[in-house]
Protein backbone atom coordinates (compact mmCIF):
# COMPACT_ATOMS: atom_id res chain seq x y z
CA UNK A 1 0.00 0.00 0.00
CA UNK A 2 2.70 2.23 1.02
CA UNK A 3 4.12 1.80 -2.34
CA UNK A 4 0.89 2.58 -4.09
CA UNK A 5 0.06 5.59 -2.54
CA UNK A 6 3.83 7.09 -3.17
CA UNK A 7 3.14 7.09 -6.41
CA UNK A 8 0.73 10.02 -5.79
CA UNK A 9 -1.91 9.26 -8.77
CA UNK A 10 -4.85 9.64 -6.07
CA UNK A 11 -6.42 5.83 -7.25
CA UNK A 12 -7.51 3.69 -5.05
CA UNK A 13 -6.31 0.11 -3.09
CA UNK A 14 -8.21 -3.06 -3.23
CA UNK A 15 -7.96 -4.79 -0.56
CA UNK A 16 -9.37 -8.53 -0.74
CA UNK A 17 -10.21 -10.18 2.56
CA UNK A 18 -12.59 -13.23 2.89
CA UNK A 19 -15.11 -14.49 5.56
CA UNK A 20 -12.99 -16.17 8.14
CA UNK A 21 -13.39 -19.82 7.48
CA UNK A 22 -15.79 -20.84 10.98
CA UNK A 23 -18.37 -18.36 9.21
CA UNK A 24 -18.57 -19.96 5.87
CA UNK A 25 -21.66 -21.00 5.00
CA UNK A 26 -22.02 -24.47 3.23
CA UNK A 27 -21.00 -24.24 -0.14
CA UNK A 28 -23.97 -26.62 -1.31
CA UNK A 29 -26.27 -24.32 0.73
CA UNK A 30 -24.85 -21.26 -1.35
CA UNK A 31 -24.22 -22.33 -4.48
CA UNK A 32 -28.19 -23.52 -3.85
CA UNK A 33 -29.29 -20.05 -2.69
CA UNK A 34 -27.52 -18.12 -4.98
CA UNK A 35 -28.41 -19.81 -7.95
CA UNK A 36 -32.48 -19.82 -7.14
CA UNK A 37 -31.74 -15.81 -6.47
CA UNK A 38 -30.14 -14.83 -9.51
CA UNK A 39 -33.03 -16.78 -11.12
CA UNK A 40 -35.37 -15.25 -9.91
CA UNK A 41 -34.00 -11.75 -10.33
CA UNK A 42 -33.96 -12.75 -14.07
CA UNK A 43 -37.28 -14.05 -14.16
CA UNK A 44 -38.64 -10.99 -12.66
CA UNK A 45 -36.64 -8.72 -14.89
CA UNK A 46 -34.63 -7.01 -11.71
CA UNK A 47 -31.50 -4.93 -12.65
CA UNK A 48 -29.34 -1.95 -12.00
CA UNK A 49 -29.45 -1.16 -8.29
CA UNK A 50 -32.39 -3.16 -6.95
CA UNK A 51 -30.30 -6.39 -7.78
CA UNK A 52 -28.31 -6.39 -5.03
CA UNK A 53 -31.16 -6.07 -2.24
CA UNK A 54 -32.98 -8.02 -3.96
CA UNK A 55 -30.40 -10.91 -4.01
CA UNK A 56 -29.75 -10.24 -0.57
CA UNK A 57 -33.19 -11.09 0.30
CA UNK A 58 -33.89 -14.03 -1.24
CA UNK A 59 -30.76 -15.16 0.05
CA UNK A 60 -31.69 -14.64 3.79
CA UNK A 61 -34.95 -16.62 2.90
CA UNK A 62 -33.38 -19.49 0.72
CA UNK A 63 -30.61 -20.24 3.76
CA UNK A 64 -32.92 -19.43 6.52
CA UNK A 65 -31.03 -16.44 8.33
CA UNK A 66 -27.42 -17.97 7.31
CA UNK A 67 -26.59 -15.61 5.13
CA UNK A 68 -26.88 -12.29 7.31
CA UNK A 69 -24.71 -14.22 10.03
CA UNK A 70 -21.98 -15.15 7.09
CA UNK A 71 -22.18 -11.56 6.13
CA UNK A 72 -21.58 -10.04 9.88
CA UNK A 73 -19.29 -12.46 10.31
CA UNK A 74 -17.48 -10.67 6.90
CA UNK A 75 -18.78 -7.57 7.83
CA UNK A 76 -16.68 -7.76 11.46
CA UNK A 77 -13.58 -9.61 9.77
CA UNK A 78 -13.30 -6.26 7.18
CA UNK A 79 -13.35 -4.09 10.02
CA UNK A 80 -10.35 -5.82 12.19
CA UNK A 81 -8.72 -6.09 9.13
CA UNK A 82 -8.97 -2.52 8.35
CA UNK A 83 -7.97 -1.07 12.01
CA UNK A 84 -5.05 -3.37 11.75
CA UNK A 85 -4.15 -1.65 7.78
CA UNK A 86 -5.05 1.70 9.54
CA UNK A 87 -2.38 1.29 12.53
CA UNK A 88 0.25 -0.25 10.44
CA UNK A 89 -0.25 2.79 8.19
CA UNK A 90 -0.11 5.37 11.37
CA UNK A 91 2.40 3.85 12.92
CA UNK A 92 4.94 4.25 9.74
CA UNK A 93 4.54 7.98 9.93
CA UNK A 94 5.78 8.36 12.65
Amino acid sequence: MRQHLALGLGTGVLVVNPIPEADEMPQALYDRALGEALAAAEREGVGGRAVTPFLLERMRQATGGESIRANVALLRNNARVAGLLAAAMAAERH
